[in-house]
């Protein structure tokens, strides 16, 4: 058991700059505020990009995709699975030889559930709230555990036929209904928080989603920010904010910051398309996990269907 205790502790205190809690990153940051508004930057253009065609598979692998599409920019282990056992206060998270069979009975069962289709918007928030709650008792990821649920649940739900959409002032009740599921198993508070934040997806607008989508695709920049249309106008300032991240990030790759911006733009006209309304990045961000992400130090937990 000490063998184990220390191997993981020193698997924990390799994700770590020395000295420091600031997770070491591709772009070589040490210190919390910009590391923390960077992956906001990068995360935030990766979610406005679209997320890649295999996320929307109903497996395990497919969820990881969405975490390694939101943090490949900046981490290594984007994508993989975490090697050292964490928790919640004195509740622990899977140890790491569990994560992998822990999350493909989930999604075994998942598609034994039809993916949710053709539920009710009771049925569809009481069942992906069971999921979720089952999902996070793994927390299979060092950083980014929650955006990557709630990435994941807006896919499902989307293929469902209904529409989720979080809200910033939904925050802590997110981290509360998380807790509660995890530590007591009850997942009524986060069935009650989806089932608020969900709705019958309108998917061609009164049958005009082709039409803006093609309306979207004609117009400037200046004729979409003057048309008074509130989804065209979201969708060119999130490309503003994609424009200024990836002009940093990529400052001596023109092309490349042409190739990115054009793939979001199209990416826009699709969410039209399928009648979706555009909002501003900045006020639905996927907030950061960081006080259910990053655990003080390893433990040696197993897991069991109590410890949720």
């Amino acid at each position: 058991m000490s063998d184990r205790k220390d191997a993981e502790r020193a698997a924990f205190e390799r994700v770590f700059y020395p000295g420091s809690r600031v997770l070491v990153n591709e772009l070589g940051l040490r210190d919390a505020a910009s590391l923390d508004a960077a992956e906001r930057l990068f995360t935030d253009t990766r979610i406005e990009e679209g997320m890649p065609a295999r996320a929307g598979e109903p497996t395990y692998a497919a969820f990881k995709a969405i975490h390694f599409h939101l943090f490949q920019d900046l981490y290594a282990w984007a994508g993989q699975e975490r090697t050292y056992t964490t928790g919640r206060g004195p509740t622990p998270f899977a140890p790491p030889e569990q994560i992998a069979p822990w999350m493909e009975k989930q999604f075994a069962a998942f598609r034994a559930a039809g993916e949710l289709k053709g539920l009710s918007a009771e049925g569809f928030a009481v069942a992906s709230a069971n999921f979720l709650t089952e999902i996070n008792a793994a927390h299979p990821f060092i950083e980014g555990n929650g955006r990557t649920q709630r990435i994941w649940l807006g896919g499902v739900a989307e293929r469902a036929g209904f529409e989720f959409r979080i809200r910033p002032e939904d925050q802590a009740a997110w981290y509360e209904a998380s807790r509660i599921g995890f530590e007591l198993a009850k997942t009524e508070p986060m069935a009650e928080l989806i089932l608020a934040r969900i709705q019958t997806l309108q998917r061609a607008e009164d049958g005009r989603g082709p039409e803006r989508a093609a309306q979207f695709l004609a117009m400037s920049r200046e004729a979409a920010l003057a048309s008074g249309d509130g989804s065209f106008q979201a969708a060119w300032a999130n490309l503003d904010k994609i424009a200024a991240v990836v002009g940093s990030a990529m400052a001596h790759d023109v092309e490349a910051q042409g190739r990115l911006l054009e793939k979001a733009r199209h990416q826009v006209a699709e969410h039209l398309r399928a009648g979706r309304t555009i909002v501003e990045v900045s006020k639905e961000q996927a907030w950061r996990n960081a006080s259910q992400d990053q655990a003080p130090s390893p433990t040696a937990p197993t897991l069991s269907d109590k410890d949720r």
